[in-house]
Formats: structure tokens, sequence, C-alpha cells
């Protein structure tokens, strides 16, 4: 089975437990914040995907560590993911958790990569147009590329559109080669 697809059934799980509890906002914040210390202290991820540390040793670390700082719906699940040995898949269950709140709530994040920073009226107006075409709520994050040359680069959902200039100048750059070589050929 694919990690993501793991990954995405052990979000699934959680869900469930939070949601039975009715703490998905708090289990979200915990899981968010998890996901914040996994990748500012690599040791810490890096210790609980060790495949050497015994899964008692790593439970008790996170009751210790974890246990009065999270939810308790997510520390069983933390639990539950050390002893099915699933703990190098934290950041992609985080990520699929991401998916699943934003599926329940008809949300989607874009992103969207430009030469030089976008005006809130040209953000606005991306959004605006994505979420006519999406028929979601979007949730558009932005980045700066100056190696673009211009244009712009969108990513939602499994969709990506690129009208960037360099990818332009790249494309003209291959019809060239193949114009040359075939005019070579000749």
């Amino acid at each position: 089975m694919r990690a993501h697809t793991i990954a995405r059934i052990y979000a699934l799980t959680l869900l469930g437990y939070a949601g039975r509890e009715g703490a998905v906002e708090e289990v979200d914040q915990g899981l968010t914040a998890l996901s914040q210390a996994l990748a500012a202290e690599p040791r810490l991820g890096a210790f609980l995907a060790a495949p050497q540390i015994e899964a008692g040793e790593k439970r008790a670390v996170i009751e210790r560590a974890l246990g009065d700082r999270l939810h308790p719906a997510l520390v069983r699940f933390l639990l539950l993911v050390v002893e099915k040995r699933r703990e190098a898949l934290l950041g992609e269950i985080a990520s699929a958790w991401r998916e699943l709140l934003d599926e329940r709530a008809n949300r989607m994040t874009a992103s969207v990569v430009t030469a030089v920073e976008l005006d809130d009226a040209t953000r606005k107006a991306i959004q605006a147009a994505l979420e006519r075409a999406t028929g979601k709520t979007i949730v558009l994050e932005s980045r700066v590329d100056p190696a673009m040359i211009g244009g712009v680069i969108l990513r939602f959902g499994d969709s990506v559109i690129d009208g960037s200039v360099r990818s332009r100048l790249a494309a003209i750059r291959n019809r060239l080669r193949r114009a040359h070589v075939r005019g070579g050929m000749e």
C-alpha cells in the first residue's frame, strides 16, 4: 500500500477519534503544533522513526512529554501510531488530516508562484477565479520566485497551470531544437 493511502487511513482514524469526543478543533491545533515541532526539531522525528528504539520507550516519551499538552484523543492516536510502527508517516498523516478537514469544509488550498509580490487586488481576483472554477472556498498561498522572470504558476488539487515566462521560453527552446534537428536531417 502506498504511504499516502496508509496516511489517509490513519488520518481518518484520528478524525473518528476526535469526532466521537467532539474535539476536532483541539486535535487539529495539537497536530499542527506537533507537525511544527517535528519540522523545527529533526531529532524528535528521528527518535520517533528510529526502528532500534523500543515502542515502549517511545510511548513513555510521548506520554511524559505530550500527555498533558495534547488532547487525550491525539495522545491515544500517537500511541497507536507507535504501536503499529508507523511513526515515520506522522508528517504524511498530518497532511492527510489537513486534506480531510479541507474536504469537510469544502475548502481547498491553492498556491500561486509569481516573479514579484502580488498586490491584494490581484490576489483576490485569482482567489475568486479559482473559487468559481472549483466551487470551493480557496485558501491561497503565494510565493515569490524571481527566477520565473514573469507570469504565474497556479497549483490546486491535482492541477497545475504554468503560465510562467520561464516555461514558455523553455517550450520555445525545445521547439527550435526539434526544428533544427529535423531541418538538419533533410
